[in-house]
């Protein structure tokens, strides 16, 4: 018989570890309809090392923008992170036709998580030159908490039109569940399997601020549901010269269209279509 201390030690990892193979493999299938939390890598929080990932954004075959994603402690918190994305432009190019259709100075997105996965709240800006051609600057502000299970995004406009500030609809928001903001990858999804199927808050500040300069000023497109289900197949995707077996992700119903390659082996997210419209398709690749 081995010491008493460690037969304890032996069953304490046994529960451990059947402990996460329930929350990942099963729980998720349980909880039916329930869309995945977010998740924070517990690897990358040992030492505070957490790796910025770098993605290419290409529209038309073009290289249109340039993104960095990361996640940040929430200052003067333990358990409180910001996930967040932040495009730029790409340095020595000249203007392209995509650039011609949405001239976008700066987008960064963010969101606040509880270190088990819950949202806490989010905040984004998007500034925008031209609009299909049109000089139309514009600066867009959105930021809201949740409370009680119930997000409140507060709008603030910038514009030739002026400026406004107002308070969008409240949306609801899945008990450790997320909003889904298609311009926003996160790094991992996990729980994922063939057939899963969840409805989702839909908040994109991109299509907000796009209907404002094409609108003079409304807002009508930006917020609503999508319905995500993984596909029954999975797909391999060359990623880093080598093929990656992937579950693919589709979400419908909202103003725009998103497709999510994930890893089956680690839940890494690999590659992001957003179909904005006809004309532009943004293709998210990840670089590391």
């Amino acid at each position: 018989m081995p010491p008493r201390l460690l037969s304890v030690m032996i069953v304490m990892l046994f529960v451990a570890v059947n402990s996460s193979l329930f929350y990942v493999e099963i729980l998720p299938r349980i909880r039916s309809g329930q869309p995945p939390s977010f998740n924070v890598d517990l690897a990358d929080e040992a030492g505070n090392l957490r790796p910025v990932v770098n993605w290419k954004v290409i529209v038309r075959g073009e290289e249109f923008l340039k993104l960095r994603t990361g996640v940040t402690l929430v200052d003067g918190e333990e358990d409180e992170f910001w996930l967040w994305a932040e495009y730029s432009q790409p340095t020595n190019t000249v203007l392209k036709p995509a650039r011609d259709f949405l001239n976008l100075k700066l987008m960064r997105n963010e969101f606040r998580v509880h270190r088990d996965g819950d949202m806490l709240g989010l905040q984004a800006k998007v500034q925008i030159e031209s609009l299909r051609g049109v000089d139309f600057p514009l600066t867009l502000e959105i930021s809201g908490n949740v409370s009680n299970g119930l997000l409140s995004p507060v709008v603030k406009a910038e514009s030739s039109l002026g400026e406004r500030a107002f308070k969008l609809e409240q949306m609801d928001v899945p008990a450790s569940g997320a909003v889904f903001q298609p311009f926003l990858p996160v790094n991992r999804i996990l729980g994922l399997y063939p057939g899963r199927t969840w409805k989702q808050p839909f908040f994109d500040p991109l299509s907000m601020a796009f209907s404002a300069g094409v609108a003079q000023g409304g807002m009508d497109q930006g917020t609503g549901s999508v319905i995500a289900k993984v596909r029954n197949e999975t797909v391999d995707v060359v990623w880093g010269g080598k093929k990656i077996p992937c579950l693919v992700i589709d979400y419908t119903g909202s103003d725009l269209e998103s497709t999510v390659w994930v890893g089956v082996q680690n839940g890494m997210v690999v590659r992001q279509k957003n179909r904005l419209s006809e004309s532009m398709e943004w293709d998210l690749i990840r670089l590391n």
